[in-house]
Formats: structure tokens, sequence, C-alpha cells
């Protein structure tokens, strides 16, 4: 006689309806934890858009700002002196911003290997408990295929995403680049102005000075260093 025999009848009905019970409840813990997950990644998502979207605002900022301090050094005396600390500050207050986005994208890269890494894992544990159940697995060759479908997919992504993030690169380091050359010619159009201006107000000096020579008059105050023009 077996020892299970000995049982009650009501004891081994509870045994089997406990383990009835049990596997559902231990299905859906996988389900609710990939859902939590799930969720989890999708908030960071947003956060990353949200912190991306701040970045450029702030380049923005510090291209605008630029352009008003090259427009003030252009009315200063130093004026080659004054447009390289203010461009090596904008160089700095760029390349802080850039160093966010580098670790913006590496924090995007892990947690999509970790995604993946959850899938597979999540995909080993369905068959396994399809196994324990004594549900047949899929034959391997559909197997390998559906996952060299999936690697094939997902490579096509992250190639589209990658030449998507270049493009999108490419095209902003051109409107810097237009930006950053509108506001040199700008601010040269600007200097010239000046430099002509003063080198009128030196001949008209000059002038006066020799008719105050020619006449006996008393010659005209020196001009203020400012309104020297640069030989």
């Amino acid at each position: 006689m077996r020892p299970s025999d000995f049982l009650p009848a009501f004891t081994r009905m509870l045994i089997v309806l406990g383990a009835t019970v049990l596997v559902p409840a231990q299905a859906a813990q996988p389900a609710a934890a990939t859902a939590v997950q799930e969720e989890a990644a999708r908030q960071a998502q947003l956060q990353r858009q949200a912190r991306r979207e701040q970045i450029q605002a702030e380049r923005q900022a510090v291209q605008a700002q630029l352009g008003k301090d090259e427009a003030a050094c252009y009315q200063a005396f130093a004026v080659n002196d004054c447009l390289r600390k203010v461009r090596s500050k904008a160089r700095a207050a760029d390349n802080a911003l850039r160093q966010q986005e580098l670790q913006i994208n590496d924090e995007e890269r892990r947690e999509k290997a970790d995604q993946r890494m959850r899938s597979i894992e999540e995909r080993r544990q369905e068959q396994q408990e399809k196994l324990q159940s004594g549900e047949k697995p899929a034959p391997p060759r559909a197997t390998e295929r559906n996952n060299a479908q999936a690697r094939e997919q997902e490579a096509r992504q992250r190639a589209e995403q990658q030449r998507r993030r270049a493009a999108e690169h490419a095209a902003d380091l051109e409107r810097r680049k237009q930006a950053e050359q509108q506001r040199i010619t700008e601010s040269r159009a600007r200097y010239e102005a000046k430099q002509q201006q003063a080198r009128e107000r030196r001949e008209r000096h000059e002038r006066e000075k020799a008719e105050a020579a020619a006449s006996g008059r008393k010659p005209p105050a020196p001009l203020p260093p400012g309104n020297q023009a640069t030989p």
C-alpha cells in the first residue's frame, strides 16, 4: 500500500486545490513584474526626452549670449582678447551640455541592453514552464527562425535610430556652423564700420590740427584712445 493511501480524501483534495491555485499565481508574478518594468522604462524615457529638450534650450541660450557678448566685445578696446574669452566660455558651456547628452545616450543604451536580457530570460522561463507542464516546445528550427527574425528586426531598428541620430547631429552642426558664420560676418561688419568711423574722425582731427597750425589757432584736443583707428 502506498503512503498516500493513508491520507484522508479531504486532505488530498486540499493539496490538489492548492497546487491548482499556486500555478496561476506564480505565472501572474512575472507578468506583473514586467508591467512594472515597462512602466519604469517608459517614465525613464520621458525623463530623458525632457532632459534632451532642456539641454537644447540651454544650448540655444548659450549661443544667444555668445552673440551678445561678441557684439559687446566690438565696443571694447581689446577686441580680440575679449572675443577669445567669450568664445572660450561658450565652448566650455557647450562641452558641458555635450557631456550631459553623452550620459543620457549611455543610460539609454544600458536600459535597452537590460530590456533585451530580461526578454531573453522571460522567454527561457516560459520555455521551462511549458516543459514542466508537459507542453511540447516549438520545433528548434522554428524557434531559431523566430529568434533570427527578432534579432534582424532589432538590428534594423538600431540602425535606423543611429542613422536618425547621425542626421540630426549633422543638421545641428550645420545650423550651428551657419549661425556662427553669420555672427562672425555681422561682427566683422560692425568692427569694420567702427574702424572706418575712427579713421574718419582721425583724418578730420588731423585736418583741424593742420588748419589750426596754419592760422595760429590753438590745436584741438587729442582724440581719446577709443577713437584711434587700428592700422
